[in-house]
This record gives C-alpha cells, sequence and structure tokens, in this order.
C-alpha cells in the first residue's frame, strides 16, 4: 500500500466536525496508508508515538504503556477543542474500544468505527516487507485478525459507536461513483434476494431495487471478499473477472458470480473505473491475486470487439477467505 492509495468507504462518511474515527484493524491492514488522506483535523497514531518515545523504534512494545498515555493525552486535548481526529491504532480489543467510546460519551463527541479487514494473507504478506521495527510477530498478527473478524458492524454499534463503516483500498488510478453502493452489512439479504430472483420469485425481482438501483447491470461497489463468501454459500460461483470498455477513456472491472449451472448472472461487484485498457488489466489482475484467486492463463482468456473490446478472464477457484 503506497501513499498514492484511494479509499472507498461504505457506506460513505458523513462527518460532524468534533468526531472521534477510530481505526478497527490488525496490523499491516492499511490504516496508516488511510491517515495520509483521511479529512481530518489530526491524526494520532500509537506507532509514531512509540517511535518518539523510544528514540526511533516504533516496534519496542516496552514503551506501550508510555505511548498509550500519550495517546490518551493527545484525545483528549483534540476533543476538548473540538478537533476531527482519527485514531490510527489496532483498537481490536474490546476493553480498549470501551475506553475510548467512554471517553468520548464524556466530552459529548460522535465516535465512528473504520473497519480495517483484508484477507488475513494479505495483512501477512505486506507484514513480511515491513521494515524490522515495524514487523508484527506472525502469531500477533493473526490474533489481531482473529479479534477484527469478531468486531462485526452489530458488535461496534452495541458497543457504543456512533456509526461503523467498512474501508476499502481503491487502486491507483481508479474513480468510483457512490451510485449503487451496498454496504457490507446488508450483502447477505443482498445475495439472498438475487439467488430468489433468479428462481423465479416474483416478489423478490420487485425487491432487487432495494439493493440495486439500477437492476439491469447488476453491478455494485460494496466489500468484494465478504461478498463472494457469502455469494459462495447460497451456491454461486466467482466464474470471471470482466474488463470492459465504457466510453472515452474509461475502462471498467467487475468479478461476476453465477449459478453453478452457468445461467443468468446474479451480480457483478465493481473492482474499479480505470483510464486505459491496459491499466484495467493490470489493477484487475492485482486485485484477483491480492485476493486469492487463481486466474486462467493469459492464451485462455477470452477478447471480444463489443463496441471497443471486453475481456473475459476466467477463474479457475473461489476466493480463500479467512
Amino acid at each position: 500500500m503506497t501513499t498514492s492509495t484511494r479509499f472507498l468507504t461504505l457506506p460513505p462518511l458523513d462527518l460532524v466536525p468534533g468526531t472521534l474515527l477510530v481505526a478497527v484493524g490488525p496490523g499491516a491492514s492499511g490504516k496508516s496508508a488511510y491517515a495520509e488522506t483521511a479529512a481530518v483535523d489530526a491524526v494520532v497514531c500509537l506507532d509514531s508515538l512509540r517511535r518518539e518515545i523510544s528514540g526511533g523504534d516504533a516496534g519496542d512494545q516496552s514503551v506501550t504503556p508510555a505511548a498509550v498515555e500519550r495517546q490518551n493525552a493527545l484525545l483528549e486535548e483534540h476533543l476538548g477543542a473540538g478537533r476531527t481526529v482519527f485514531l490510527d491504532s489496532t483498537n481490536v480489543e474490546p476493553h480498549v474500544r470501551a475506553g475510548l467510546v467512554e471517553r468520548a460519551r464524556r466530552r459529548g463527541r460522535p465516535i465512528v468505527a473504520l473497519l480495517f479487514l483484508p484477507h488475513l494473507d494479505i495483512c501477512l504478506a505486506r507484514n513480511a516487507l515491513r521494515s524490522a521495527d515495524r514487523r508484527v510477530p506472525e502469531d500477533t498478527l493473526r490474533w489481531q485478525h482473529a479479534l477484527a473478524r469478531e468486531a462485526t458492524p452489530d458488535v461496534l454499534l452495541g458497543e457504543g459507536f456512533t456509526s461503523v463503516h467498512h474501508i476499502e483500498p481503491v487502486p491507483t488510478e481508479v474513480t468510483m461513483s457512490t451510485d449503487d453502493v451496498l454496504a457490507p452489512e446488508r450483502i447477505a439479504d443482498a445475495v439472498a434476494v438475487l439467488r430468489k430472483a433468479q428462481e423465479g420469485d416474483e416478489e423478490a425481482h420487485e425487491d432487487l431495487g432495494t439493493y440495486f438501483p439500477y437492476y439491469e447491470g447488476l453491478v455494485m461497489q460494496t466489500d468484494h471478499a465478504l461478498y463472494l463468501g457469502l455469494a459462495a454459500r447460497a451456491g454461486l460461483e466467482a466464474t470471471h473477472l470482466l474488463i470492459m470498455h465504457i466510453e472515452g477513456d474509461t475502462w471498467g472491472a467487475s468479478v461476476d458470480t453465477y449459478t453453478s449451472d452457468l445461467g443468468m448472472p446474479l451480480a457483478s461487484v465493481n473492482l474499479g473505473d480505470y483510464i486505459s485498457r491496459t491499466e484495467a488489466v493490470r489493477e484487475t489482475v492485482r486485485a484477483a491475486t491480492d485476493n486469492g484467486w487463481v486466474l486462467a492463463p493469459e492464451h485462455e482468456w477470452a477478447d471480444f470487439d463489443c463496441g471497443g473490446g471486453e475481456i473475459h478472464i476466467p477463474i479457475h477457484a473461489r476466493p480463500v477467505l479467512g
């Protein structure tokens, strides 16, 4: 993840000034990269505080108590001044979040949870590339990831958070509209309705507009890894990546799901809009690799001329979800 990484927030943020934004996610999940793009007044980063206190080692756990004390003092200062602040630390433990909720409540400030939860394998791969002073021990990272998975939107709202949002990285050069955005917590219901609609349930077909305002295309923007996991349980297959010319220099990319008999597609999950065919292919293949999909070799890709070009890239296996 680089400083040029952009992010899609589901559902979109509508911040009240003075909000405390709390990252919830394991190490190497994108929190610090997001901090560089966050539209906030201040960022409080636990790693940075450890580095300052230890004299240069962000991973020195012996100074964590002092760093946490400094973190809390900074939060009090920013909340007291009415600043919107982003807390860049893991916050995967319920007792840690409870203290933050209580702090915001005492100040009368909204507190918003931002969920960062890439697949475990992605976090492990990113972590391995970090410098030694920022690398998290693998068993610790696995523990953090497991706790983060337990921090569902319902759990976080029950803890007292004002709202919960999933943060998804968008590859470089992608421009994504907020039309047809489906919040991750609604995916299970959407998949069930789609399944019933294909089976001929007319009432379910009418309900599709609740989840897909533009039903004809069945394209949605959401957490595609979570969607595909739920879709697989409903008997759907992620069959191929689709790269299609939209207009001008814009190319779109999506992953399509079908029933096992390869009938009509149930949904296409948007992976992004790109500025060229080359960019679309490169970034889409990268997204597939990051999610553990096994793609067909390039000689099996189907290249059609559909008013500008269309590429089907077969998927040989479902994503491996942790």
